[in-house]
């Protein structure tokens, strides 16, 4: 199996001048755009830009970044000394929890934004009002509070939810070491889960296996569950695990991802408990492998995410003879909260325009469920360098 994880060259958080470079970066693209300020709801961002790591945000959380100026959270008046011992070069505003958290975001933002006077009325916005970017897909934006927002007089509303993710989905250097130590964690988790997974023993035995290896070996908790599913639940996406005991002839199904300081580093793998049912696959199991290959020889810079999709479809439709129909093969990921480990919604699939970047992070899959072929599913977590792609998970292929 993969080297034990080694933890100890990471300090619990990165310095505070990261987060600085990363906010001088959103303000220059909200320079080049005309913005004012920035409303920030997506956990995965609030964490990159300030450093708040806390399970909090199913009460409104928002960083207010002003082009010019400190950026401020607003979020529960409870939080405030997490913010304080978490977050580097930033402010705080709590509101009660008889506050409505719209009031709170509105009296930062006319604040920053050097503006005063009273609430929002429901008629037209004044010419001179400064304009503030937004989260549109945000799930953390509640539509009462955005209700609230967009009718203020506060500021006009822009949305940028492509300003974000086209910063924070190129990594720098501490977080790819970061992606790196949650892959091991990720492949030291997998190892165990595998070797759990023996006939007699219950789904839920084994995810409890694989928690407890990633959490001993240092791991964080991860942003969503390991999925188990043996045969009968195969393609039942996104499941955990039952109590049902695995049988003999059972093959079961593990994706999981460790966590180290809310990055992920996702793998699956698909294991037959009996060989003559892996041998039966065998012509799924090597289109998936192929189409893999071609995939990761496909991710580089440049490159399209629907081009990435089209070479490894192409591989599995030439192995079966025909058309093949899956959703995609992989997508972003990085930094992760509940409820995924995706951290954003760019997948690799047909009409996706995004161009992949070195220093991005993808989970990609490989999927083959065929009457004829057979099935086969494996995924890794893949890092594009300026050379290609490599492959950072490493747990071995057994079937």
């Amino acid at each position: 199996m993969s080297d034990e994880p080694d933890l100890s060259f990471e300090g619990p958080d990165f310095p505070p001048e990261e987060y600085e470079q990363r906010r001088d970066a959103v303000r220059a693209a909200m320079d080049r755009r005309g913005l004012a300020a920035l409303l920030v709801t997506a956990p995965e961002d609030v964490h990159h830009l300030s450093g708040l790591d806390h399970q909090g945000h199913f009460a409104v959380t928002g960083l207010v970044l002003p082009l010019h100026g400190s950026p401020v959270l607003v979020e529960r008046a409870m939080e405030a000394p997490t913010a304080a011992a978490q977050t580097h070069g930033v402010g705080h505003h709590g509101y009660g929890d008889a506050t409505d958290p719209a009031d709170a975001l509105l009296d930062v933002l006319r604040g920053v934004l050097g503006k005063s006077g009273g609430g929002g009325g429901t008629g037209g916005l004044a010419r001179t009002a400064p304009t503030v970017g937004y989260q549109a897909a945000s799930f953390n934006l509640p539509p009462a509070v955005w209700d609230r927002l967009r009718t203020s007089d506060a500021a006009r509303w822009s949305p940028c939810d492509d300003l974000l993710s086209g910063l924070r989905h190129v990594h720098t250097e501490r977080e790819i070491a970061r992606i790196r130590s949650a892959a091991r964690l990720s492949d030291t988790a997998m190892a165990a889960g595998l070797a759990a997974a023996v006939a007699g023993a219950r789904e839920n035995e084994i995810a409890a296996t694989v928690h407890d290896a990633m959490l001993r070996a240092g791991g964080d908790l991860p942003a969503f569950a390991p999925l188990v599913r043996s045969t009968e639940r195969l393609r039942q996406e996104h499941l955990t695990w039952s109590r049902r005991r695995l049988g003999p002839r059972d093959a079961v199904f593990l994706e999981l991802s460790a966590a180290r300081g809310r990055y992920h580093a996702p793998l699956a793998r698909l294991h037959h408990l009996d060989r003559r049912d892996a041998a039966r696959n065998a012509r799924a199991r090597d289109a998936s492998r192929s189409a893999m290959a071609a995939l990761c020889g496909a991710l580089r810079p440049g490159a399209t995410a629907e081009q990435v999709f089209r070479t490894w479809c192409a591989v599995i439709e030439e192995a079966r003879g025909g058309p093949y129909e899956r959703h995609h093969c992989g997508y972003l990921v990085d930094v992760g909260f509940p409820p995924g480990w995706m951290g954003g919604s760019r997948t690799l699939r047909p009409g996706d325009a995004m161009e992949v970047r070195s220093g991005m992070t993808f989970h990609v899959q490989s999927w083959v469920m065929d009457d004829d072929l057979g099935t086969h599913a494996f995924s890794d977590t893949a890092l594009v360098t300026d050379g290609g792609c490599e492959i950072l998970t490493r747990t071995p292929h057994t079937d």
